[in-house]
Formats: C-alpha cells, structure tokens, sequence
C-alpha cells in the first residue's frame, strides 16, 4: 500500500497583538497619526474615556470641560464654556435629536449615561451642517445599541449612582433588546450635610433618574432602531428663618426637570453609502418654585416632532458627501414670575445678593412649523491636499430663518504636519423668556450670528506623540441687548427694552500636547482667550469682558499601568478666575426696609483663580469568573479652597448694619468610590 501522507504540523499558536491607545483625560485622533481631514477643533470620546478621567465623576460633559478651549468648574456643575461662548451657545443632541436642556438639576449633571455612550462627538469650531446651528459649539452623543449574537449585562455601583445595562438577543434572529437604568442615591449624602448643618431639617433631598428601553432589529442591509427614553431629576428644601447654615438663604426652593424621549430610526447600507431614516419625538418640562421674601415659580416645557432623512457616503479616494432633509414642528411656553432683569447688564455676572428686583408675570410661547436642508462634501484632489465646504439652510415662512455656512481646507507637509484653515458662519435663534415676552420683550428679534476662523497645525512625533496648536477668533453680531440700569431703561420711552443690536469678539490659541512613554501616557495642554462683548444700551462702558472669560487654562494629566491589571492616573488643572460685576456698597431702601445693593463697573472684577487636582486608581480582577472592576478616585486631593461666588445675607436693617460679604466656595477633598462588574 500506497505511504500515508504525514499529518500537517499543528499551526503556531497565536501571537498576541497589542494596540496603544491614550485613555487620558481627553480623546485625541490616534497617536503617531495627524487627522488629515480639514477639520478643526473636533474631539471624538467614548464611555472608555470618561471612566478614565479624574474628578469627571462619570459625566461626559466634565471630561469635555478638560478639552483645550474650553473652560468650566466641573466639581460643582457639568456645564462649560467654549472659547468665551456661554453655556448656551452649544447645540447637545442625543443619537441626531436636539435636546433644550442636557442638564440635571440645573447643570448639576448631565442626562447623558456613560453606560450607554458609544461615541460623543464634540466641535469647539463651526457645528457640522448636519447639525442645527449654534453659536459657540455642538455635542453629538450616540448611545450603544445591543448586541444580538450573546446576552450583555453590566453593572455599576459608585457613590452617586447605582447603574444597569441588559442587551440581550431573542428568538427572533436578529432582533436585540437593551435595558439601561441609572439612579443617585444622595440621601445618603445630604444625610452626612444635615449633621453637618450644611442642609436644614426640612429637606428632599435631590435625585436624578434615566431608564431606556430600546429595540434593535437587523436584516439584509437594514438596522431598525426603537428607543424610549425618560429621564427626570427633582430637588426641594427648607430653611427655617434664623437656621445657621453654609447655605445662605432662608425660604425654600423646589425644582423638577422630565425629558422624554422616542426615536425609530432605520440605517439602510446602500453600498459604501448610508440612508438613515428617522422619526423622533421629545417633551422637555420644568417647575422651578422659591419661597422667600419674594416667593415666585414657573413652568416650562418645549415638545418637538421631527423626520429627517440623511445620506452619506465614502470613497476610498478620500471624498466624502454627506446630505439630508428635515421637517420639524416645534412648541415652547413659559408660564410664571421671573426677576426682571431688563436693567441687569447681559453677559455679566453678580454675586449672591439680593438685587431688589420685582418679579414679573410673562407667559411667551412660540410654535413653529420649519423645514431644513443641508449639505456637507470634502473632496481630495491631492493625497496631500483636501477642500470641505457644507451648509445649512432652516426656516419657514412666518418663522425665524436660521443658517449655517463652513469651508476648510488642509495641506499634509512633506514632514507628515497637517496645516488648516476653516472659517464658517451660524445662527442661533433667541430662547430668553423675558425678551420674547409680548409685553416686556421683543418676539420678533432676529436670530444672534457668529463669524468664526480657525487656523491650526497637526504634527505627529516619534515619541509617539502629537502635538496640535490651533489660533482662532470669533466675531459675533445681532445679539440681544437690554439697558443695565433704570435710568437708561426709563430713557427708551416706549421702545423695546431687548434690541439686537449688541456685538462680540473673542480670539485665543489653543496648544495640546499628548504622547506615549513605555507605559505611560500624558497629555498637556493650554489655551490663552479673550472675550469682549458690546452693548450700545449700556449706560456706561458699553464693552466688557464676559463672565466667561477665562484668559488662561491650563491642564496636565498622565496615566500609569504599573502592574497588570492596574491603571493609574492623575489630573490637574488651573484657571484664572471668572469675571464678575463687584458689589461697591448698599443703600437704605427705607420703603420695604431693606439695603439695596449699589454694583460697580460691570464684569469689572474676578474672582480668585482656580485650581484643581484628582488621582484615580483602577484594578481589574476576576471573582467567581466574572470580570469586576474595583476603582476609587481623591479628587480636590490639595483641598485647594477655590471660590465660586461670593454671598452677601441680608444684613440687619433696624440696626443699621448692612449686609455681610461671604463666599460660596467649591467641593473640599472628598473620595470617589464605585464597583464594576461584567457578564
């Protein structure tokens, strides 16, 4: 017989890969690499990114605060600022649908979880035009969707919120369902506050709660997506009069916020494009009531039906299209008393003082039918040289006409840098209740515009490293003004107290540096800004910095693997202090038998800077075959007594001692402490 051929050897076993990749303090394009696209100013996190930050107390919107050119406070709120822009002036949309407030509890956290997030994608510059237009920025945030080949659950437990996260396949092939589930638990906190006497006895103390359910269904070329979403925060407390507190204020205050949110989209592949279809729904309302020595409340609340249909595609040249179509319908209202502040200078902040201003009863509204239209194509005639221009046009007849404009252009240079230029135009429509009021404002005022130009300058390095440095101004126009006292007021007659006649102009460079050493990775960064802004009703100096403008911020951070299975890191960061308008003494206002506060120059004083530092440390482990993950974090670990405001109490009028200087600092050195686990 014929010798039996030999058995093939065995193959060699598998080398194992690695992939070196920065989860520091900011998501950055890959190192060793320049992102050759022309454009600027764009950040791309992931849930990966926020777990890893310092003092981001698991919130998507801090870890952006830490991003060059922009600048907040993050241990108190969650909210920032982008290159001297205020709060405001950025668009937050989740999975495509725009969202009027991303916030829980006032700016205290976002409504974004981190379980949850798949990619966030922040601009500093010009929004995409796929996008509404905004003023100073956007915030993309896509949630996951679940897997339907092996069941998914994932759950969390630190000392702010007890999370949940269930994907799991079912019979139907193809088809996954995901449930998420997120909940504070700060009665345990304000617990530790009320035996401190930082809260009084009569408290509620705040929550803030999110439940998604969503359906995921793939077949052929098509991924139908179903999502319900409801997220909702509240807060209510009272101060007995006489209660000796570090809370500065005496009366109650209650506060509730509800988001609901549905959405179906189809993501069609149509070779190497994409059709997605969507149809989304959001309710957003708000109850805010003080009870004081001026006690006032209102509601409001903005809903919103919109359809839209997008189509993108890429080609392996480097050209890229990206279009859609929109139709929406849109309502707000507003219903109560708000402070009147049509003598309160814009753009300026004051310290906690009781001003005297009476409150006022509006009810604005608005509803609008509109449709938008957009385009957005890069094109790469060279492999070194790429163009990008798009736009966006929405409105309707009767309605505020909004648009968006950008082109860019980027060169690689023969030593792999990537020089570029972007410059581009937006518009954002007015929302302050008061000014639309019919009675007190002006519904008719036309949306605010900004002109911005941003030239930056990518270099990859051998370290690896990159290194990435970006000048930008900003010019701003048509923006609402009102006069900043009585007199000037009295001095309009019958004329609108808002006008769009105010003007800006902000300018900075923004440097960030980041790298790789062995098994560490850092990152630096700095950014030196200016923001003035012009209001021709002011009756003295009509040009002021903001009360966002923050002329120098700086941040470091580095991360360690040590040992397997550990990761630890460390953040710092510095500021220079905010602007705001000092109180320069008080007079007897004898009628209501009170001290009226007299301010000074406006925006014409700062307060102290600020600085900041976290550690983290992280171990992955395994019990009863399970993936856990063990992480604890000091943050404010120099105890630095950073002020946020300053405070000023009622002072004893009959006595005839006028009211007290005082300061609302930020959070003292505390511990972060939570628990992962995996199935």
């Amino acid at each position: 017989p014929a010798p039996q051929a030999p058995a093939p050897a065995p193959p060699p076993p598998a080398r194992p890969s690695y992939e070196a990749s920065v989860h520091a303090a900011r998501a950055l394009p890959l190192l060793g690499e320049a992102d050759r696209t022309p454009r600027v100013s764009t950040f791309t996190l992931t849930s990966v990114d926020i777990d890893a930050t310092p003092g981001a107390l698991e919130d998507v919107n801090r870890v952006i605060a830490t991003l060059p050119g922009v600048a907040a406070d993050p241990d108190l709120l969650a909210t920032f600022f982008v290159r001297g822009g205020g709060p405001d002036e950025v668009l937050f949309t989740l999975d495509g649908v725009p969202l009027s407030n991303p916030y829980h509890l006032g700016g205290f956290a976002s409504i974004f979880n981190p379980m949850l997030i798949a990619s966030a994608e922040f601009s500093a510059a010009a929004p995409p035009a796929r996008d509404e237009p905004a003023l100073s920025g956007a915030l993309d945030v896509r949630y996951r969707r679940g897997d339907a080949r092996k069941p998914h659950v994932v759950a969390d437990l630190s000392m702010n919120t007890a999370k949940a996260l269930i994907e799991t396949p079912t019979p139907v092939p193809g088809l996954t369902l995901q449930l998420s589930a997120r909940r504070s638990y700060y009665e345990l906190y304000f617990a530790a506050l009320k035996a401190f006497r930082i809260a009084g006895a009569d408290y509620v103390a705040p929550d803030l709660s999110e439940v998604l359910v969503r359906a995921n269904y793939e077949r052929g070329a098509h991924s139908l997506t179903a999502t319900w979403l409801r997220a909702a925060d509240g807060l209510s407390f009272f101060i007995r009069p006489g209660e000796q507190l570090l809370v500065n204020f005496a009366g109650g205050l209650s506060l509730s916020n509800v988001l609901q949110l549905g959405q179906l989209e189809d993501r069609v592949a149509l070779g190497e494009g994409e059709l997605r279809l969507s149809v989304a729904g959001t309710l957003e309302s708000n109850h805010v009531s003080v009870t004081s020595e001026q006690s006032f409340a209102h509601d409001a609340a903005q809903s919103q039906v919109l359809t839209r249909a997008d189509y993108s595609r890429d080609w392996k040249a480097g050209h890229r299209v990206e279009a859609g179509v929109e139709l929406a319908r849109r309502t707000w209202m507003f219903d109560g008393q708000l402070s009147d502040a049509r003598t309160e200078a814009p753009w300026a902040s004051r310290p906690i003082v009781d001003a005297g201003e009476p409150e006022v009863a509006i009810a604005p509204s608005l509803a609008t039918t509109f449709g938008a239209g957009y385009l957005d194509a890069r094109v790469r005639p060279a492999a070194a040289f790429a163009l990008e221009a798009g736009g966006r046009a929405q409105g309707a007849p009767g309605a505020t006409f909004l648009y968006s404009a950008r082109a860019a252009a980027a060169w690689t240079l023969p030593v792999q840098g990537t020089l570029k230029v972007s410059a581009g135009v937006a518009t954002q429509a007015v929302l302050d209740p008061l000014a639309l009021d019919p009675k007190l404002g002006a519904p008719s005022l036309p949306p605010q515009r900004s002109r911005q130009l941003v030239v930056g300058y990518e270099q990859p390095l051998p370290l690896p490293a990159l290194l990435r440095v970006e000048a930008w101004a900003k010019w701003l126009d048509q923006l609402t003004v009102n006069p900043d006292s009585a007199a000037a007021l009295a001095a309009l007659g019958s004329g609108p107290a808002y006008q769009a006649t105010g003007t800006g102009f902000a300018r900075g460079v923004d440097v960030l540096f980041v790298g790789v050493a062995g098994p560490a990775s850092f990152g630096l960064s700095a950014a030196l800004a200016w923001s003035d802004r012009t209001n021709p009703l002011a009756s003295g100096p009509s040009t002021y910095p903001t009360a966002w403008d923050q002329r120098v911020t700086l941040a470091a951070n580095v991360q360690l693997t040590p040992a397997e299975g550990w990761t630890v890191a460390a953040r710092a960061a510095f500021h220079t202090g905010r602007p705001y308008t000092p109180v320069i003494g008080f007079t007897r206002d004898v009628a209501n038998q009170r001290y009226v506060p007299v301010f000074g120059a406006t925006d014409g004083a700062r307060y102290p800077d600020f600085s900041e530092a976290s550690v983290r440390a992280e171990r992955k482990l395994t019990a009863w075959s399970l993936p856990l993950t063990v992480y604890g974090e000091l943050l404010n670990v120099t105890n630095a007594q950073n002020v946020f405001a300053y405070t000023y109490d009622t002072g004893d009028f009959p006595g005839g001692v006028p009211p007290a200087q005082g300061d609302f600092r930020h959070l003292p050195l505390r511990p972060f402490l939570g628990v992962r686990g995996e199935y």
